[in-house]
């Protein structure tokens, strides 16, 4: 389990013996959150094997192996001890870690451990080497490169040089000496040739004819009425009879979302008029998927080009699926839930009895006689019922999660063309072709999207940071800035009157307020409220920071009655203001946020 905790290693019990010389296998399951690690191509599995040593620094002895990636997809992983630790009489202490291809890597915490012990025909076996590591073997391999080209270069020699056979014989013992040292080089520090490496992965590759890959294919991401995200359905029918696949509407009473992962988050659907059966229909578009995952180009090179064709393409690379369903039903007979597969009728069931939720499903294989109706031309349509309604209590399914894992067999050149096809960049559109938007065959990448975007958007939006003449009316509905200071509104005016305050202290007329650059001129023609202003009341609570002045204004609005403008926004009475009398004056002065 890929976890970031300290865990207890794993016991395993595994015992391996002196004599098991190239056969002593550990496979390894790499897990993180309970679902298979896939692993990406370019990843390096190390696995360390430590052991007691009394020559060794620290007294522990270590080993390195590279781990043969046996399932990228499964995330399975192994290797195979070398002769080399066979020697070793004890317990070993393993470990597992991951080189991304990308430069990152993890310690996954996998611990574990396992025996090693002497078979009783070994009265010899080879001596433990305290260090061991894989890579040596890249050492050996460019060794023999330099030989096989001195040996080259010798022939060359020899067969343009034949009146120098003299010398030449000299110069091919020297070459062969010089063979015999690296060679006897090898020998002493017991390198391992790629033949003797279980890491090579290209080796174990090539030695393979056909791979079998394992695809899964559920409702994750399926938006009702779209088949874009997921080409996928299910439908919620009664009746009471098994219904047909073309009875159930794709999408009817199903919420999606709760089928998106075996998480506790159940679909109810229930029926209970007496004798129906609940029933939900999952259709997998399995050819669609399979487009999908390989691609149009590897039905083309198979000489299929109609949906016919491709069908046919399916039927005879998948070796097996199996239909997974986990929920449970509710019924006057209990909690029978029964899962089926369509042949041109549904198939005799598997039925679970759970009150919780559980699994029911089945395998089918390619050596079944009903292959090619189950297949259904690429669309696998798969059936859960619960028992009958009374017309009292319900027919009820509960569900949790729905798959299928269908199991594709390629040859090795179409596995490679297929990992090759998904990681080409030839097919990669100009910066023209982006930017026009017309071709609908080329790869975008990220660069790519940026300068589409960027050009599309230059003459419909304002650049944050070019100058730019914007045309038609724009309405700035939170207000406009300057070098980061308010503007005022249209034609720079602001009005005050009965409306504007809460606690209307204007009775009539207005109070305006307009800005012309840094100055503001104010004109005051209003009738006091109904009730007295006392001396420094407000008129005016709060001012907008447009027409605040830099500093406190005294205007006259009679010859005994003054207002105040101060910086803090506000507008009070110097002196008071009496009931229901009119008032008006006029100033001007600097704003306080003056650009």
């Amino acid at each position: 389990m890929i976890q970031a905790e300290a865990t207890t290693p794993i016991p395993t019990g595994v015992v391996f013996w002196s004599h098991d010389k190239g056969t002593a296998k550990l496979i390894i399951q790499l897990k993180k959150d309970h679902i298979n690690q896939t692993l990406p191509q370019g990843t390096i599995v190390p696995i360390l094997l430590e052991f007691n040593s009394a020559t060794a620094a620290n007294g522990r002895g270590r080993h390195i192996y590279h781990a043969v990636i046996e399932n990228a997809l499964e995330g399975i992983v192994s290797i195979v001890l070398e002769d080399n630790i066979l020697g070793y009489v004890g317990r070993v202490d393993g470990s597992v870690y991951i080189e991304l291809p990308d430069s990152r890597s993890l310690d996954t915490a996998g611990r574990f451990t396992f025996d090693i012990k002497r078979s009783p025909i070994d009265d010899d076996v080879p001596e433990l080497e305290d260090y061991y590591w894989q890579g040596f073997s890249e050492i050996v391999e460019e060794s023999k490169r330099l030989i096989n080209q001195i040996e080259s270069d010798c022939k060359v020699v020899l067969d343009n040089l034949n009146s120098k056979v003299t010398v030449l014989e000299t110069q091919t013992t020297d070459i062969k000496n010089k063979q015999a040292e690296i060679i006897k080089s090898i020998e002493e520090h017991d390198v391992f040739t790629k033949e003797e490496s279980s890491a090579n992965v290209i080796y174990q590759i090539i030695g393979k004819d056909e791979v079998e890959m394992t695809f899964t294919f559920d409702l994750r991401n399926k938006i009702a009425g779209s088949y874009v995200e997921n080409p996928n359905s299910a439908s919620f029918r009664a009746g009471p009879t098994l219904l047909l696949p073309s009875s159930f509407t794709a999408d009817s009473y199903i919420n999606y979302p709760t089928l998106y992962t075996l998480d506790g988050t159940l679909t109810r659907v229930s029926n209970s008029t007496a004798g129906n059966m609940a029933q939900i229909c999952v259709l997998i578009d399995v050819l669609e998927e399979l487009k999908r995952e390989l691609s149009e180009e590897f039905f083309v090179d198979r000489g299929a080009t109609t949906d016919e064709e491709k069908a046919s393409v399916i039927e005879s690379i998948i070796t097996e699926f199996t239909s997974n369903f986990h929920g449970y039903g509710v019924s006057p007979q209990g909690n029978k839930l029964t899962h089926r597969n369509w042949y041109g009728m549904w198939t005799v069931g598997e039925s679970s009895t759970s009150n919780q939720i559980s699994r029911i499903g089945r395998t089918l294989k390619k050596s079944d006689s009903n292959w090619k109706k189950l297949i259904n031309g690429g669309k696998i349509p798969i059936l859960i019922s619960a028992e009958a309604s009374d017309g009292v209590a319900a027919s009820s399914i509960n569900l949790d999660y729905a798959n299928l894992e269908v199991k594709v067999r390629l040859s090795m050149n179409e596995h490679i063309k297929l990992m090759m096809a998904h990681n080409h960049i030839k097919n990669i559109a100009t910066e023209e072709e982006a930017e026009a938007g017309e071709n609908n065959e080329k790869t975008m990448t990220p660069l790519r999207v940026f300068q589409a975007i960027a050009k599309w958007t230059k003459d419909k939006f304002v650049s944050r940071t070019e100058n730019e003449t914007v045309l038609g009316v724009k309405n700035f509905e939170n207000g406009l800035q300057v070098g980061g200071k308010n503007v005022l509104s249209q034609e720079g005016e602001i009005i005050f009157d009965h409306t504007s305050e809460t606690d209307s202290s204007i009775q009539s007329g207005i109070v305006r307020f307009k800005r012309y650059g840094d100055l503001v001129l104010v004109n005051f023609n209003f009738q006091c409220r109904s009730t007295n202003i006392a001396s420094g009341g407000n008129l005016i609570g709060v001012l907008e920071a447009d027409i605040i002045p830099s500093g406190s204004i005294q205007v006259d609005i009679t010859y005994d009655k003054a207002l105040t403008i101060d910086a803090s926004g506000k507008v009070t009475a110097l002196w008071g203001l009496d009931a229901n009398k009119y008032y008006a004056g006029s100033t001007m002065y600097f704003a306080k946020n003056k650009l």
